[in-house]
């Protein structure tokens, strides 16, 4: 930053000023934070006003003589700093804001300027994201996606909806009986006509991406799919990423009264699904030493929508994050975390990344 650099006052901003203690106090809306800082300066209100964009320190210097340009360059850049005010090195057209207006005004907290914030919304136009398994939790992934602005979705699932589906998942009574990739498809493309949405409709299998025709380019991988289980599946998903270097997520779910909310992966950079397996069987075999499984026959557990919708929202988070590349805010990387709905608490543990790790050590 120089003092010809453009600023602007960030319209999710508020300011209050305490006209006694000289206290300003800058309220982020999106994030409810506050900035508080004393200046004596009676009329910054309106000299905050003039970081509109199309003034450089200099030109605003001018119209307050009893303020130097060095001041000014110094409380600008600290207020760039702290997201107050971000540098606009380029114009939002009027279609990207009249379609993407609450989008750009939350990425405008992850980025210091206006062309980050563009290239972001261009990076979740163009992102592509696998999601493997259309259940509770994937169904519902695919429709946030959609309707954050994702418009390359890969949709594997070979099931048909049955009526148990309906509580839970995002498929309706008259979908009964179909392919859920297809009427899901429908469903995605009167959220956003802009989506693009290739269908594989095949189980994952042990061999599936040897066996499968995959697009070229894939931003990220989503695991919904439990059968047998999400370890199976997570295994399969998690050897393929990591040798491809694609970021992915185990989509989580129900599980009694607690939701899984699983782990973010960025291949070499965080606890991969080995540093993950290899934690958690430590800490299962002093949980459940000494326990016998009981056996029956059509075990089915029930399962309650807001929960899976919890795993859902807070996977659809972290994409969102990855997409943009912000990889430093991920909630989900290198921790186990579960949901309690009996204390309504969040539980979590680290599982930091295992430098002896076979898959991602050093």
């Amino acid at each position: 930053m120089d003092v010809q650099t453009k600023l602007r006052l960030k319209e999710s901003v508020g300011i209050t000023i305490d006209a006694e203690t000289q206290r300003v106090e800058f309220f982020k809306s999106n994030t409810r934070e506050s900035i508080i800082i004393n200046i004596n300066f009676p009329d910054i209100i309106n000299l905050l006003k003039l970081f509109n964009g199309e003034r450089t320190i200099p030109e605003i210097v001018k119209s307050y003589q009893n303020i130097s340009e060095n001041q000014l360059f110094d409380i600008a850049k600290y207020l760039k700093g702290e997201s107050i005010l971000i540098e606009q090195d380029c114009l939002y057209t009027e279609s990207i804001v009249l379609k993407n207006r609450r989008l750009i005004n939350n990425l405008e907290d992850y980025f210091h300027s206006t062309s980050k914030v563009l290239q972001a919304v261009e990076n979740i136009k163009t992102a592509s994201v696998m999601i493997i398994g259309l259940g509770a939790v994937g169904s519902y992934i695919a429709v946030y996606l959609a309707k954050m602005g994702v418009s390359n979705l890969i949709l594997v699932d070979n099931d048909e909806v049955d009526p148990t589906n309906i509580h839970r998942q995002y498929f309706f009574e008259d979908q009964i009986n179909c392919n859920k990739a297809e009427v899901l498809k429908e469903e995605l493309q009167f959220i956003n006509s802009d989506i693009q949405i290739t269908i594989i409709s095949k189980h994952l299998e042990s061999d599936f991406f040897e066996t499968t025709l995959l697009p070229y380019h894939i931003s990220l991988i989503i695991n919904c799919a439990d059968e047998p289980n999400v370890d199976t599946t997570s295994r399969i998903i998690a050897k393929y990423a990591m040798k491809r270097k694609i970021p992915h997520i185990v989509g989580g779910g129900y599980n009694l009264h607690l939701t899984l909310i699983g782990q973010t992966v960025i291949p070499y950079q965080t606890a991969c699904f080995q540093c993950f397996n290899k934690a958690l069987n430590n800490i299962n075999q002093k949980d459940l030493n000494g326990v016998k499984v009981l056996h029956r026959e059509n075990r089915k557990l029930g399962s309650f929508a807001p929960l899976s919708n919890i795993a859902a929202t807070l996977a659809a988070l972290d994409a969102f994050k990855v997409i943009i590349k912000r990889y430093d805010l991920l909630q989900q990387a290198n921790k186990r975390i579960e949901f309690n709905m009996r204390n309504f608490e969040f539980d979590s543990f680290e599982i930091v990344r295992n430098d002896c790790c076979e898959w991602c050590g050093k």
